[in-house]
């Protein structure tokens, strides 16, 4: 049986969600749009903050404080189950997307939130994708950098 998922109100949390079998889902810009227009669309729906983000070929890092009314799991199963259709329907498929459940970790403190805000931003440089993370398009790194809005 799954331990409990422990949520604090008005919490901010490190979550990822990796694909079913690793599959590079989002490596071509077919499924980088679909997820970014998704956490965009949840982001309007469900209002949270949005610190940080990187979507990577096979998973994906959200730096998040959600409402003090809103749920992080309920704002989770929302982004993958509607990532997951737009997903498959674009790949004319009815495969799973998403792998286990996602993982999420609550912040402490000041320290921990801007390590793990490093963290995400670098996670396409550790991976060998680019040499700066501005120079990868899904992440808030390129986003800051460029003045974009999600």
């Amino acid at each position: 049986m799954r331990e409990r998922r422990v949520l604090f109100e008005g919490a901010t949390y490190h979550v990822t969600s990796r694909t079913n079998g690793k599959i590079d889902a989002f490596s071509g810009n077919v499924g980088q749009k679909i997820l970014l227009q998704v956490i965009k669309n949840a982001k309007e729906k469900y209002g949270f903050m949005l610190h940080n983000f990187c979507i990577m070929p096979n998973h994906f890092h959200l730096l998040i404080t959600p409402k003090r009314e809103t749920n992080l799991s309920k704002i989770m199963q929302w982004i993958k189950t509607k990532s997951a259709k737009c997903w498959n329907f674009s790949h004319n498929t009815e495969n799973h997307l998403w792998g286990d459940r996602f993982f999420s970790r609550p912040i402490i403190d000041d320290e921990e939130f801007f390590a793990v805000y490093n963290y995400i931003d670098l996670n396409p440089v550790k991976a060998g994708l680019v040499e700066n993370p501005i120079d990868w398009k899904v992440c808030g790194a390129y986003y800051l950098a460029n003045d974009c809005e999600l």
